[in-house]
């Protein structure tokens, strides 16, 4: 059964039980007042005829010894329908129409009047009866009052009451439906918004103004959708990226492969001169080096994504004191005037981690063709270190791609110089694994920026996991 039906049926059972139950509770309360009103009518006339009758004893103290006929002339002076009965059952009469058909006057007490309600022939009475005394007579007297008009009016009141009874049923089914339509419209958008989510409809959203439950359940799901989409999105995304570094890194393998198969097919079926031996083989030996630094990059990568590592606490103007020994021969080879100033300060390292992120980043500076290298270090609240070239930079719409593994800008150039676009890749997750934060800038023209800002170390001495 869907949560509509549900709903529906509970408003209905509900809202009938009460409105009976309430309609019940009103209509026995409006009759117990009616029948209550009728007992001090009924006691009342008891009393009144009861002085009635001890006044006719008290003039008459003989009247009960006459024969019953001569009796029956009293029966005027009451003013409703009595039943006198002697305690010696001597004498008996009565005016009454109907009588009840158990009367048991021996419970009676002095002083103590009792009712009986009950009906006769279709009609429907209050009996009142008491004990009696008057000087040597002793008596029972009862009164009898028609209280069939309340009855009648009861039977109205319920008749009445269910024939509103089913009018407002037919009034309030419209109105319930209409009401649990709206309670459950906003779950019947969330489920349709799920079936076209779970089609792959991520951009559903859910339209409410609502400030209830239901709002908030959609205003999650809305949330939730948000969510989904934007993990979708990286999903493929990484799927994408997957796709590219796979297509990447076979045409890298295939590319110096194809060449130095070809070469040594050259080699082993002709017979070729000296030079062109030599040429052959220099190509080879080439192309084996690219291959053998794509090989080195990429476990590199691996490895990085593998294994855990212990940040030291070092001084970085020490650490650099060790690289510049790396970089200083690099930079005369190349002629690139080497520009170096560290302030010094302490971070949290690995140290051959560290050193093989700088000397990516110095090794892409001088492919880049720069003359200038400037290496800085800055100690502020965290430890900055930039390194700054004036090569030929990076266009600016390159910048958000140039960390994904075997990005190239320049292809040709890069694959000359023995690049796979795995150095800015590996730049990145080490600075990852060091928590820093990496920020490149370039316009494209006059060279590349590269800062990284280190978490500045204080205190004792110690080993930090990463």
């Amino acid at each position: 059964m869907k949560l509509f039906h549900k709903i529906f049926l509970c408003f209905v059972v509900i809202f009938g039980i009460t409105f009976q139950v309430a309609g019940y509770l009103f209509i026995n309360f409006a009759y117990e007042n009616a029948i209550d009103q009728e007992k001090k009518i009924a006691f009342q006339d008891f009393q009144y005829n009861r002085y009635i009758l001890q006044s006719i004893l008290y003039s008459e103290p003989e009247l009960f010894t006459k024969k019953k006929d001569e009796i029956a002339g009293i029966l005027r002076n009451f003013t409703v329908p009595v039943y006198v009965y002697g305690l010696d059952q001597i004498y008996d009469f009565t005016n009454m129409t109907a009588l009840p058909e158990e009367i048991d006057f021996n419970e009676v007490e002095d002083d103590k009047v009792s009712f009986q309600i009950y009906e006769k022939e279709g009609e429907n009475y209050i009996f009142v009866y008491d004990y009696v005394r008057q000087g040597k007579n002793e008596l029972y007297l009862a009164t009898q009052t028609n209280i069939s008009a309340v009855i009648e009016k009861q039977k109205n009141m319920i008749a009445y009451f269910q024939r509103i009874y089913i009018v407002i049923l037919c009034i309030s089914f419209p109105l319930i439906f209409l009401l649990t339509k709206a309670l459950t419209a906003s779950l019947k958008k969330v489920g349709e918004a799920s079936r076209r989510i779970a089609k792959g409809n991520y951009s559903q959203r859910i339209c409410t103004e609502g400030k209830d439950e239901i709002g908030e359940l959609a205003l999650d799901f809305n949330h939730m959708a948000e969510q989904v989409e934007e993990k979708m999105a990286e999903l493929s995304n990484v799927a994408k990226q997957k796709e590219e570094f796979a297509a990447s890194f076979a045409h890298e393998l295939k590319t110096p492969l194809t060449s130095v198969i070809g070469y040594a097919d050259m080699l082993y079926q002709r017979d070729l001169s000296r030079e062109d031996v030599k040429s052959a083989a220099g190509y080879i030996l080439d192309e084996g080096m690219r291959l053998e630094s794509l090989s080195l990059k990429l476990m590199d990568l691996f490895v990085l994504d593998k294994q855990d590592f212990l940040l030291e606490k070092m001084s970085v103007e020490e650490i650099f004191a060790n690289i510049r020994l790396g970089i200083e021969p690099i930079c005369e080879k190349y002629n690139v005037v080497l520009h170096m100033k560290i302030e010094d300060g302490t971070v949290w390292v690995d140290f051959d981690l560290f050193k093989t992120m700088i000397l990516n980043l110095v090794d892409n500076a001088i492919k880049a063709g720069c003359r200038e290298l400037w290496i800085s270090g800055r100690q502020n609240t965290d430890y900055q270190i930039e390194i700054k070239d004036n090569g030929k930079g990076i266009p600016p719409e390159e910048l958000g791609r140039i960390t994904e593994a075997f990005y190239m800008i320049d292809k040709s150039r890069s694959r000359k110089q023995h690049g796979a676009g795995l150095g800015l890749a590996l730049v990145s997750k080490i600075a990852d694994l060091h928590g820093a934060r990496l920020e490149i800038e370039s316009d494209g023209k006059t060279g590349t920026a590269v800062s990284m800002v280190f978490e500045g170390a204080q205190g004792d001495w110690n080993e930090k996991d990463i």
